[in-house]
């Protein structure tokens, strides 16, 4: 069950202050790493209101599972939703702390001196792929990932016999590396993810934009109470907003 994080945790003002009283705590926080960029930010101004401290684990989508399901120890679990449902599953999470975090749509990324094509519309998405040399995806088999919503916006475009030749299956770095070189044309990927080595150019389209989106629990091992549910408020509260929409992401409430 998920729960209106205004309601479940109270004021932040009341609950930052009531744990910065205490001893300073170290809250073990585990993420993906398309959530990194406004996490890092968070995270810090959390640090610095309560005192606390975070042990923070940035992971793959299935890094990061497999710590879960083994049993790793964290306080704080920000992932999405499918992996959070099977973590649910697993007798993993405390299910009236669940919130909604954020959600972050498929953008473009082009070599850093290129100039992006037009992709606003569906119309201009579309011949901008057919028009396109190379382009980088994500592997669509890999769950929670990206390729897997880059892959269905593609079959979705109605195109895809056509571009098919040109699709490039690769790593989110390696593939970006790549579009830097001048040896990709361009890719598709989580927005949250476009690294500064290359040009973001642009969302996809709706209606062809596919999301991916976050929440954030406290696990049934977290051994920081009280330090933990000031830093789940904090990531959901109206004051981290521009967090989380500074590192391409919409924040979810």
């Amino acid at each position: 069950m998920r729960v209106n994080c205004k309601s479940f945790c109270g004021g932040l003002a009341v609950v930052l202050i009531s744990a910065s009283i205490a001893t300073a705590a170290e809250v073990k926080l585990i993420s993906v790493g398309a959530v990194r960029g406004a996490l890092d930010k968070i995270v810090a101004d959390y640090s610095k209101a309560t005192g606390n401290k975070v042990n923070y684990t940035v992971g793959s989508p299935g890094v990061v599972s497999q710590k879960l399901a083994a049993g790793e120890v964290f306080d704080v679990v920000v992932v999405s939703v499918p992996a959070m449902d099977d973590y649910a599953k697993l007798g993993g999470l405390k299910p009236d702390t669940r919130v909604k975090a954020a959600r972050v749509g498929i953008g473009m990324a082009v070599g850093p001196q290129a100039t992006p094509p037009d992709i606003s519309t569906p119309a201009a998405f579309k011949a901008a792929l057919l028009n396109a040399k190379s382009i980088a995806v994500g592997d669509p088999a890999i769950q929670n990932t990206s390729g897997v919503l880059v892959h269905a916006i593609l079959q979705n475009s109605g195109v895809m016999d056509d571009i098919q030749p040109k699709l490039k299956i690769v790593g989110l770095d390696p593939g970006q590396q790549q579009i830097a070189k001048g040896e990709i044309e361009m890719g598709f990927l989580n927005i949250s993810e476009v690294r500064p080595f290359v040009k973001y150019g642009g969302p996809v389209p709706e209606p062809l934009q596919r999301y991916t989106n976050y929440d954030a629990a406290i696990t049934t091992k977290a051994t920081e109470g009280e330090a933990a549910v000031a830093l789940l408020k904090m990531l959901t509260s109206n004051q981290e907003q521009a967090q989380w929409k500074s590192s391409g992401l919409e924040p979810v409430q």
